[in-house]
């Protein structure tokens, strides 16, 4: 009898084994109408989670869960089986079974990105007559269109040469709005640059430009404790420039957008799709480079300015 229960206590307990290795995590890719692919997660929850910007979202997921995502909507689904997901979306038979997609790249390309506001912390160094080398931040913000830099970076990249002034500026709609308080007077001045971070002119040829005149090196760096990866080409005056770039999946600038810079030409591209960060553009004569990134918000009070 002792035997007998000895057995049936190692049946139960392989039998239990056998479940747990084969519950497994998927992810459905649907559409409404038209069903489902399944592909088995072979990537980790934290990856899951980064991809999504989403912090705690995956890895507290069942074992059998489910991450189901239709364009930019995603959630866990923890009952339904990868089957009946499917034909919750409209498809027949069997879903079809995916070994290969990219997470982070399927929603760049889809626009999925929550492009929170970035605090980018920069080092510009320039030589020649009247040139300054210092260090300074600004915001940008991609959904507003708009760049920030306050006048406290605006203090710290040029020390005691800004004493008396009081200088905030915005990179908005193609121009730079100046915010100045000298001499106990409030001024506001706004000057055409062209520069523009949120509507879309001439970014498929400036893209086009860029793979055409900018090639790879291979020279690679750790920028922010991530790769990037040096391109070289030719500035307008023929002069040799290199920009340092690196995938990012927390932003993504829309469909048909090249570029989104702040300050300094510092911050996005885009390029068949993938969003990269621009860590870093150096040529004759002058650098900048990110030296810190981060999630912030910023405010900033326009009354009392009159045209200057």
């Amino acid at each position: 009898m002792k035997h007998l229960i000895l057995l049936c206590i190692l049946l139960i307990s392989l039998t239990s084994f056998a479940q747990k290795q084969k519950a497994k995590q998927h992810i459905a890719i649907c559409e409404q109408g038209k069903g489902c692919e399944i592909m088995e997660i072979k990537i980790t929850s934290e990856a899951i989670d980064k991809a999504l910007s989403k912090p705690g979202f995956w890895i507290n997921a069942a074992d059998s869960a489910t991450l189901v995502i239709e364009n930019c909507t995603h959630k866990i689904e923890e009952k339904l089986s990868v089957i009946e997901i499917h034909q919750s979306f409209g498809g027949k038979g069997e879903p079809k079974k995916i070994t290969d997609f990219d997470l982070a790249k399927y929603l760049q390309l889809k626009g999925c990105c929550a492009n929170i506001t970035k605090k980018i912390a920069f080092y510009a160094s320039a030589s020649g007559e009247g040139a300054h080398s210092g260090n300074g931040y600004f915001y940008l913000n991609l959904k507003a269109g708009e760049a920030f830099m306050p006048n406290d970076s605006f203090q710290q990249f040029y020390g005691s040469e800004a004493k008396g002034v009081i200088l905030d500026q915005f990179l908005r709609n193609g121009a730079i709005d100046s915010y100045i308080i000298a001499e106990g007077q409030k001024y506001h001045a706004k000057m055409p640059i062209g520069t523009n971070i949120s509507v879309i002119k001439n970014d498929a040829l400036n893209e086009q430009r860029f793979k055409t005149d900018f090639r790879e090196t291979g020279n690679t760096r750790n920028n922010l404790n991530i790769t990037s990866t040096e391109y070289t080409g030719k500035d307008d005056d023929g002069k040799t420039m290199s920009f340092w770039i690196m995938p990012v999946h927390d932003v993504c600038l829309p469909k048909g957008k090249f570029d989104a810079f702040g300050f300094y030409n510092l911050g996005y591209i885009s390029v068949d799709g993938i969003t990269y960060l621009v860590t870093e553009i150096s040529g004759s004569g002058f650098e900048i480079k990110i030296t810190g990134i981060s999630d912030d918000t910023y405010n900033f009070n326009p009354s009392g300015y009159k045209p200057y």
